[in-house]
């Protein structure tokens, strides 16, 4: 069945409303460098993915994807673009808001980039302290880095292995075999950069580094959205209970 609220009528909305479809799914992204190998909408296309996915299992409806974020450090690269903490956090409030008024009653943002982690917060409570609406929100490349870890051995990075592996697993097309060591730069702890001098972004030196293996990539996705499925099932009836 058709789940993406764009595609669909106001009446056909109505209907799944009606029919105990009251969970909404929220892809927020951004729009910034990643790496020389992966094109700049990855924050937005790998949540955009993964709702597909997810909404058929937890028998939710997608919202449109927010396709622009809160960027800083990266800016520096061609076609990246930002917007402010306090515009994504109003877009939030608002467009839930009024999504809860056809009666939905619990939201999904599903998170594709770090940046957003503060303004989401903030809605989130905003949203609950205001209005009693209940939301949840997923950083997935955070909430799976223990399969990260498992399926690959170490963890990701900012353009690195994870989101590498999402993109190829989505669209091969869309991920450029190039040298990925020359522009990864190793975040350290008590230095802060702006703009940053690499547009891949590790956490261990060394480790995280994209690899171009499809038949990992796509077991890694399936499951990361296995993954992410059961446990939001399993909060969710927990949440109805609050």
């Amino acid at each position: 069945m058709q789940r993406k609220i764009w595609l669909m009528t106001y009446g056909d909305v109505k209907r799944c409303i009606e029919e105990g479809k009251t969970t909404l799914i929220i892809p927020v992204g951004a729009l910034e460098a990643h790496g020389p190998h992966l094109p700049l909408g990855t924050d937005t296309i790998i949540p955009e993915k993964l709702a597909e996915v997810i909404a058929e299992e937890i028998d939710a409806l997608i919202a449109p994807a927010m396709p622009y974020g809160v960027t800083t450090s990266l800016l520096v690269y061609a076609g990246g673009s930002t917007i402010s903490e306090e515009t994504l956090r109003g877009i939030i409030v608002d467009i839930i808001t009024h999504f809860s008024r056809h009666g939905f009653d619990i939201f999904i943002i599903l998170n594709g980039h770090g940046g957003n982690i503060g303004a989401i917060r903030d809605a989130m409570r905003l949203l609950w302290r205001d209005r009693r609406i209940k939301c949840i929100a997923v950083h997935w490349w955070i909430f799976v880095k223990n399969i990260t870890k498992e399926i690959f051995g170490e963890i990701g990075g900012h353009g690195g292995l994870d989101e590498t592996a999402m993109i190829l697993a989505i669209n091969p097309e869309l991920v450029k075999r190039a040298d990925t060591t020359t522009e990864a730069y190793t975040f350290e702890e008590g230095i802060e950069i702006y703009p940053n001098p690499g547009s891949i972004i590790l956490y261990e030196k060394g480790r995280g580094l994209p690899k171009f293996d499809l038949g990992a990539s796509k077991k890694y996705f399936l499951r990361v959205s296995e993954y992410i499925s059961k446990r939001l099932k399993e909060i969710i009836g927990k949440l109805k209970k609050v």
